[in-house]
């Protein structure tokens, strides 16, 4: 199963075809924003968010941004998406 459909299949009809976009963009920038920068490159990380009243959690792995201007900054690569509300996604 893809990403999109994994998230509208167990949103509860919060998210749908017509925003599932948005809702990635959000996720995205919400998963982001939580993560701090200095993680190691390679570091495996758990979030619990909540975001359009669902709450998220899963894991994603730290990766360096690429810039040697900033040998030790991160982004969130690889995420996963284990829970929607306490149910367990597959």
């Amino acid at each position: 199963m893809n990403w999109d459909n994994l998230i509208i299949e167990n949103s509860h009809g919060v998210v749908t075809p017509d925003n599932i976009d948005e809702f990635n963009l959000a996720f995205w920038s919400k998963v982001n924003n939580e993560h701090d920068m200095d993680t190691p490159d390679g570091q495996y990380c758990e979030f619990v968010i909540t975001l359009w009243g669902l709450r998220l959690r899963g894991w994603y792995t730290a990766m360096w941004v690429g810039d040697t201007d900033y040998p030790n900054e991160t982004e969130p690569s690889d995420i996963e998406l284990s829970y929607i509300d306490d149910l367990e996604v597959a």
